[in-house]
């Protein structure tokens, strides 16, 4: 069995077609379904003797549904990708598909035709078509729209009847767009009359596949443009500039002596005049190409990048899956290095927690208390810090980046190395505010804090009492 896979996008966009109107009309349109459509990628596999498997679809979208596949072929298959494109991820899916529908094994065997797109040249994949007795042959690079059937006699009917059905929908649903949801049952229509015997058959003729035939390219095919031939690597001039192609009929410079006759002995007419024997050879004095006055523009070398150059191979014979292996574990290797260097920077980059300050109205707001760095060192380290219980009153150091601030909480939870501390604000507007701080309790700022950060344990707060409102302060007896 020889068979031919390849990934074609399918858009919910359609091309415009002709128009008939009115003749000397100066704009003509036609109505499409929006500006910019969604890509979903349709996979399909052929074989020589024009038999074709249901296709599968490649949705844009993280989850599947299977409303994505109403309308689609008998037999296809859904999938989805965050981009819509085949990935090393969803092309094992489509081998099971394909095996699933061709059943080949060691006494039928297969052979793919397929192109060097990343995600074919898969470590799962070469696996699954080994153990499956599926021979994986890849074609050489800028060779497919020659060299494979779907390109050459398939895709063009598959494109140009997909945006008929299209535009036939737009114009049986006004007012309505083409989403994904639409695109199975579009690409069903297309396919029925696209895919067909005959033109399965027509592709694997015209690139000399089955039957076969090495002559079916000539060998001009194989000549590079004269614009594009640039010289091999190792003849490569040393600038870098544009070359132009030198006329080989130029004049020589006039410095240099004219060649000597071959045939002295060849008489010569009165006064020394050319025979009538020479008169035919044309002579072009002063004559100058129009290649020496404006040389026809040539690409510079390439330039060299790091790109690894792909060939034409059979992926599952024992050398080229041994190099598919040792890629694979280089770049895991890579991957875990760049994973561990991460997690390493992340660790350096770390920074100290930091507590954002809401100003509030003018009346009230936070205002940390003012560390004094000329505390003495035990009030700092208070040893009875780790004797807290619920409902106390500390006194906590916060280090920034510039400098340290205090702020005052209760203890709601008291853990092993930390407490669970509920913040209070400071009340402006109080007339002794620096002597007896007035605070109260502000919602939702609860944070665990380490017991090494206390600076101390205050003493119970009083409470002016009189109102309501006043019954939520507290003044604390000392100097903070």
């Amino acid at each position: 069995m020889i068979y031919n896979v390849d990934e074609t996008g399918v858009v919910t966009v359609q091309k415009p077609r002709q128009v008939v109107t009115e003749k000397g009309k100066k704009q003509v349109g036609s109505i499409t379904s929006a500006e910019r459509g969604v890509l979903v990628t349709v996979v399909c596999a052929v074989n020589a003797v024009g038999n074709a498997i249901p296709p599968m679809f490649v949705f844009p979208r993280v989850r599947f549904k299977d409303d994505f596949m109403i309308g689609a072929p008998p037999g296809a298959k859904g999938a989805s990708t965050r981009t819509g494109w085949m990935n090393e991820d969803t092309w094992p899916e489509f081998l099971d598909h394909l095996i699933q529908h061709t059943q080949c094994t060691p006494d039928r065997p297969m052979l793919l035709i397929l192109d060097n797109l990343k995600a074919h040249i898969s470590l799962k994949a070469v696996e699954k078509a080994k153990s499956n007795s599926i021979v994986m042959l890849t074609l050489p690079p800028h060779t497919s729209h020659r060299m494979q059937p779907l390109d050459v006699t398939v895709y063009g009917p598959l494109k140009t009847l997909y945006n008929r059905a299209l535009d036939g929908w737009m114009r049986s649903n006004p007012g309505k767009t083409v989403s994904i949801y639409q695109i199975a049952g579009l690409v069903n229509e297309a396919f029925l009359s696209a895919v067909t015997p005959r033109n399965i058959t027509s592709g694997f003729k015209s690139t000399g596949i089955f039957p076969y035939n090495r002559d079916i390219f000539p060998e001009e095919a194989f000549a590079p443009s004269m614009v594009s031939d640039r010289p091999n690597p190792e003849l490569q001039p040393a600038s870098t500039g544009p070359s132009t192609s030198d006329d080989p009929d130029g004049p020589l410079p006039a410095d240099e002596p004219p060649a000597a006759d071959a045939n002295p002995s060849t008489p010569r007419g009165p006064h020394g005049c050319a025979s009538p024997a020479d008169s035919d050879v044309p002579s072009r004095p002063g004559y100058v190409s129009p290649r020496e006055i404006l040389p026809l523009p040539k690409c510079p070398p390439r330039a060299q990048t790091k790109r690894k150059r792909v060939k034409t191979a059979i992926l599952t014979d024992t050398p080229e899956k041994q190099a598919i292996e040792k890629a694979y574990e280089e770049r895991q290797k890579k991957l875990a290095g760049k994973k561990l260097n991460s997690k390493e920077k992340g660790k350096l980059k770390k920074k100290a927690p930091k507590r954002k300050i809401i100003d509030s109205s003018s009346e009230e707001s936070d205002v940390p208390v003012p560390l004094d760095d000329e505390s003495p060192e035990d009030e700092r380290s208070d040893p009875g810090n780790t004797d807290l219980n619920v409902g106390d009153f500390v006194l906590v150091n916060f280090a920034t980046k510039h400098r340290s601030l205090r702020y005052v909480g209760m203890v709601e939870k008291v853990e092993d190395d930390e407490i669970l501390t509920q913040f209070l604000r400071r009340i402006q507007g109080n007339k002794k505010q620096w002597e007896r701080p007035t605070f109260a309790i502000k919602e939702n700022d609860v944070a665990h804090v380490p017991k090494g950060d206390v600076v101390k344990k205050l003493p119970q707060p009083n409470r002016p009492g009189g109102t309501t409102q006043r019954e939520q302060l507290f003044t604390f007896p000392c100097n903070l």
